[in-house]
């Protein structure tokens, strides 16, 4: 009797588990025959009970890929596992995007990988994807993920990793032309992760544009007449260097505890020079036909430093943690201008000055996040921010007079400024069954302020507190169909350099602020239903809505100045009346195995834009339909060779009185994999046959014009990448808690 009572007990634990299923055990009487039945019969219901899990599917903010379902990218490694989460892409050259953009953070069981570069591309195509236990694909983070990146990509790990150790040199080489040698290092043990990168960066390039402009203004009759017409030629020819390295360290002691610690550094520098030719016809204020030609020379220098720490604190294994995060900058940009100006009609002669422009910020930022899981079905998240920014402006401009260079007092500025902003957020997550419901709210109060030392009457200082709310709702059905729902709302603060009604010059134009402006409250909606397949890939739609009250929008006016002594064109921020982007999206993915998917996208949405042109007393309305489609082929051939094929076309979108033009390019590329993933080589082309171009024209009551632009955008570009080492995995299960999953 003992011996089947362990037995049993044995078994409904191991069923019980294995079925994600409770199982009542029956009343059971002393007797053999009967105790052999229940087994028997318990046995049997914990194999009937048992479901698989689906392949992707979508659970609140987050759509799954559940990686180690997938049989067919087993043999393969983490960028062929992500080429097959959805809405993700693997370029040739290891750049991953997200619905088409970059801006895209890639974690590692819920937490920032802090792998960026040539680190974060050599580690996916290191990992295998048998040490994958899923994929999190995040579109539209919420408060909770502490990011201001578009989307995240969270990789789930269903194995221990014992040990990285791999050091990779490299190269990449285009015929634009621009080398990149680079070098990277990872090592890790069960406590310690080092990943250290660098790089340096030559970049030659050149473009050419071409513009009209006419400005008008109104009369004594407070009618409209044209002022100036003019057409413009310009040529720039540019290079780079950039020198960069970075290190990110994290300590796990114990199973408790993490500590994270990163530093950035990357400087940019190099030469410019600009060629202008232009003629101006003026009708009103100095009447007549100007050329001239402007020869701008300039060297540069950007200045990137970022660093940051992060510890997190698991109180258990079933999600319950705390982590704090704080994160630094110092940006510094600073650029010396040598300008030669050659006035040929109507009466020739030469101005020459030279600037210094320096622009420096320091942003600070710090973070608290705890999650508290109330039970299985649910949690708490809650957090408090902080933001400290301070930064200055200085331009400085010397005119050369017979007497030598001279301050021009009005085309000089300086100004220092400072934005605050403290905050926090609150979120339940509640699964009902296959329904998930994630409510939130967030509070923020923000300061912005302005000092001008040479002109302290535009000092200013603003204050601003909003309560905005947001919900995302989820569904999905035993056949793999996925619903989700979601709204939220943001408030922006315009910034003190938008607010300041400071005037900065420059020689054709000047620009000013608007402390009139007020917040920009937007309400985003949407809508989507997927379908999946496991062995054809998925059909999606989605249906969303962004509108928009006091959106800020940059504005162009023409009017008299003293300063120049005739019209010239300035431009100013204003509050848009109100606006919209309303639309749908159509995704398909083909994917019959887990190394071919073939893709289409189609995004068609109906712009809105309506604004009180207060000069003129007018109410401008804009309204334009546009669409994009891309389709893009990715292959993988003999579990060696990578083909990658892609064509897109945008149609002509539009801004507040500006629209652009019509785009479309097809990129196609290839990379393969030697010595167990030792050496890998590409190949990428891109605007193959020279499609892409550059086009915009703007009209409003006073000003009008278009202007076009050619770059280089067709190229051959290649590289190669060396690596030494391996990844030693311990496959050992994890629980959902130690998956890091949220």
């Amino acid at each position: 009797m003992k011996t089947r009572n362990l037995i049993l007990t044995a078994a409904f634990a191991a069923f019980a588990t294995a079925a994600f299923a409770q199982v009542e055990i029956p009343e059971v009487k002393p007797k053999a025959d009967s105790l052999q039945m229940a087994v028997d019969t318990l046995l049997l219901e914990g194999v009937t009970i048992t479901a698989e899990r689906p392949l992707f599917s979508v659970e609140g903010e987050k759509t799954l890929y559940q990686v180690a379902d997938d049989p067919t990218v087993q043999g393969g490694v983490a960028s062929d596992a992500l080429q097959n989460a959805p809405g993700v892409s693997v370029d040739v050259e290891g750049n991953i995007t997200l619905r088409g953009t970059s801006s895209v953070e890639i974690w590692i069981n819920g937490q920032p990988s802090n792998l960026t570069g040539e680190n974060l591309k050599s580690y996916i195509r290191t990992l295998p994807a048998n040490a994958i236990d899923r994929i999190e694909v995040v579109t539209n983070p919420s408060a909770r993920y502490a990011t201001s990146a578009d989307g995240i990509i969270n990789i789930v790990m269903n194995s221990k990793i014992k040990r990285n150790e791999f050091l990779c040199f490299g190269a990449n080489a285009s015929s634009q032309p621009f080398v990149m040698p680079w070098a990277s290092y990872v090592w890790k043990n069960d406590k310690w992760t080092v990943n250290a990168y660098v790089s340096t960066y030559f970049y030659h390039g050149e473009n050419d544009m071409e513009f009209d402009r006419n400005l008008f203004r109104k009369d004594e009759n407070d009618s409209l007449v044209q002022a100036s017409q003019s057409h413009s030629i310009r040529h720039t020819k540019y290079f780079t260097y950039s020198p960069g390295g970075s290190v990110n360290i994290t300590y796990s002691p114990d199973k408790k505890n993490t500590y994270a610690f990163w530093l950035n550094c990357w400087d940019s520098f190099g030469p410019t020079k600009v060629t202008t030719e232009r003629e101006r016809t003026e009708y009103m204020e100095q009447a007549g036909i100007y050329k001239y030609m402007f020869v701008n020379n300039s060297n540069s220098n950007y200045l990137y430093l970022n660093g940051g720490f992060r510890y997190q604190h698991k109180f258990n294994e079933e999600g319950h943690n705390l982590t704090a995060r704080t994160n630094g900058f110092l940006n510094r940009q600073a650029m010396p201008l040598e300008d030669h100006t050659t006035y040929t009609l109507p009466s020739p002669r030469e101005r020459v000055f030279k600037m210094d422009y320096l622009s420096s910020n320091a942003p600070i930022s710090a973070n608290v996040d705890y999650n508290l899981p109330y039970s299985k079905n649910g949690e708490f998240s809650m957090g408090l921010r902080g933001s400290w920014e301070d930064g200055t402006n200085r331009n400085v401009v010397d005119t050369l007079t017979n007497n030598g260079y001279v301050r021009d007092s009005v085309m000089s500025y300086d100004y220092n400024y400072r934005n605050q902003n403290w905050g926090g957020y609150f979120m339940v997550q509640h699964r009902f069954g296959d329904f998930t419901v994630q409510p939130g709210i967030s509070a923020n109060c923000f300061r912005t302020g302005i000092a001008f030392p040479e002109a302290p009457d535009y000092d200013f200082v603003d204050d601003h507190f909003d309560v905005t709310p947001s919900l995302h709702l989820s569904y999905r059905t035993k056949s793999m169909h996925n619903f989700k729902m979601s709204y939220s709302m943001k408030v922006n603060r315009p910034t003190a350099t938008q607010l300041s009604p400071f005037n900065h010059y420059d020689e054709e134009m000047y620009t000013t602020g608007n402390p009139k402006l007020e917040p920009i409250f937007t309400q985003n909606m949407e809508a989507s239903w997927t379908k999946y397949w496991d062995d054809f890939g998925s059909v999606g739609l989605t249906a969303y809505y962004k509108g928009k009250k006091n959106e800020i929008n940059t504005i162009n006016e023409s009017g008299y100045h003293e300063h120049y002594g005739r019209v010239v064109l300035f431009t100013r921020p204003v509050n848009v009346g109100r606006s919209y982007m309303a639309g749908g999206e159509f995704n398909m993915m083909y994917r019959p195995s887990g190394m071919f998917n073939l893709r289409f996208y189609a995004n068609v949405y109906d712009s809105y834009l309506e604004t009180d042109y207060g000069v003129l007393k007018t109410l401008e309305k804009n309204d334009l339909w546009s669409y994009s489609l891309q389709l893009s082929l990715w292959a993988k051939l003999w579990n060696r060779l990578e083909v990658h094929a892609s064509a897109r076309y945008n149609s002509p979108m539009q801004t507040l009185f500006n629209q652009v033009g019509a785009n479309y390019f097809i990129d196609c590329g290839m990379r393969t994999d030697f010595f167990n993933h030792k050496l890998s080589v590409f190949v990428n082309g891109n605007d193959l046959f020279g499609l892409m171009r550059y086009s915009n024209t703007y009209t409003n009551p006073l000003s009008s014009g278009s202007y076009s632009s050619r770059s280089n955008s067709t190229y051959l570009c290649v590289g190669f990448t060396l690596r030494f080492g391996n990844v030693e995995l311990e496959n050992e299960a994890q629980t959902a808690g130690e998956k890091g999953g949220q």
